[in-house]
């Protein structure tokens, strides 16, 4: 069964958000965890590049220093989502994208966690 849940997108223009414009300082993020996908865009293509886990501000600022992420930028624009989630659902949620989206850039998931089958990013 799959898991229906809210991507988060900028209420003001109704898209997703610029990953190098986003303003991570900003009170909305104070204790928000979840999933995130942070992915390219450019005509006719888009790329999910990395996607993660655990306190969004702080892990999206950890990837805006890494070189191996930014330099995707020159493939399109990076846009960015996420997902608040309970702590329980963390690790079966990003377990589960990371099989479907087959991020570019990534770490070992455990196999001994259930993935958690939720809606995509668009639907």
């Amino acid at each position: 069964m799959i898991k229906q849940v809210v991507w988060i997108k900028n209420s003001q223009t109704n898209d997703w958000f610029d990953f190098l414009r986003l303003n991570l300082d900003a009170p909305y993020f104070l204790g928000k965890r979840g999933v995130y996908v942070i992915w390219y865009t450019s005509p006719g293509l888009a790329k999910v590049v990395r996607l993660g886990q655990g306190n969004i501000s702080e892990r999206l600022k950890e990837h805006r220093s890494r070189p191996d992420i930014m330099q995707y930028a020159s493939y399109g624009q990076l846009k960015v989502s996420w997902v608040i989630l309970n702590e329980n659902e963390l690790f079966g949620v990003e377990k589960f994208l990371s099989r479907i989206y087959s991020p570019l850039i990534g770490d070992r998931y455990p196999v001994e966690i259930q993935e958690i089958p939720v809606n995509l990013i668009g639907q």
